[in-house]
């Protein structure tokens, strides 16, 4: 498993040989990166990007297909996503990455995050798992697989929701992104040590990404309020979920995302190298 950095990496037009500096200053060599409308960019762009951090010795091990959730209210606004993401397999193999992160989408009229009663419903999974199979054999062939994001409030809340989607869709362009931090609930919060043991005799080896927050609970009363952390600062066993990672292949990334400021970049890191030493487990 490889360590990967995702915040305050450059768009991909502005990625630079210095870009590849910094990072391996941070003590990083792999990189995540953005698909997004703002950037046009097309596969000869890729490559270029591509070969600047390679001979750097920097490789990118995540790409997010950013405003492409697959399921949405509207059917047409549904498989326009589908389309873009489609489009976007190419870009990802021509970056050298086997991972296409998306959003799994959701039924709330105005983002696709929100909550929604009929997000944990059959019908917005069973359209989900539709969409994939679309697209699940073009990602295949180019090398890469579609991974969606887990959330709790999303279609894809549950390990057992990932389990349904992945052997529905049956084909190995179609993977997950475990996200432990974001599918926590006020249960499983406290034996999250159990809860990561699940998801991965659930899922195993179509775990093709992993991403490194944390969880923790506000203390406050009735209602139980769950906020997201930097990994180390919540409550997540990390001891296990490292020990559980490792026997994901060797090119599967461990993603360090959405932190404040470099100070913490170089806490987080510090903190899974050494939770890693003392697991037994290396990073690549």
């Amino acid at each position: 498993m490889r360590l990967c950095l995702d915040s305050f990496v450059p768009p991909l037009d502005r990625i630079t040989k210095g870009t590849a500096s910094w990072v391996r200053e941070l003590g990083f060599e792999v990189i995540g990166v953005d698909l997004e409308p703002a950037v046009p960019i097309d596969a000869s762009t890729c490559r270029a990007v591509r070969d600047i951090l390679e001979r750097e010795g920097v490789s990118i091990g995540q790409v997010w297909s950013v405003g492409t959730p697959l399921v949405r209210p509207d059917p047409d606004e549904s498989a326009a996503h589908l389309r873009i993401l489609r489009d976007r397999v190419p870009l990802a193999a021509a970056l050298g990455c086997r991972v296409l992160l998306t959003e799994a989408g959701g039924m709330h009229p105005t983002n696709a995050w929100y909550p929604h009663p009929e997000n944990h419903g059959e019908e917005a999974l069973v359209r989900l798992v539709a969409a994939l199979k679309e697209v699940a054999l073009f990602a295949a062939d180019h090398g890469v697989s579609i991974a969606p994001e887990m959330s709790l409030m999303t279609i894809l809340s549950t390990a057992g929701r990932a389990e349904a989607m992945v052997a529905e869709v049956g084909h190995p362009g179609v993977g997950v992104n475990f996200d432990p931090a974001n599918i926590l609930d006020p249960l499983s919060l406290f034996d999250s040590g159990a809860f990561v043991d699940d998801a991965f005799d659930r899922l195993g080896s179509r775990i093709v990404n992993v991403h490194a927050k944390d969880a923790a609970a506000r203390d406050v009363p009735l209602i139980v309020h769950l906020e997201e952390r930097p990994a180390g600062q919540g409550v997540l066993d990390y001891d296990r979920l490292l020990r559980r990672a490792v026997s994901l292949p060797e090119w599967t990334c461990m993603v360090v995302e959405h932190l404040a400021d470099y100070g913490q970049v170089d806490e987080v890191r510090r903190f899974l190298v050494e939770t890693a030493g003392k697991a037994g487990v290396q990073f690549e």
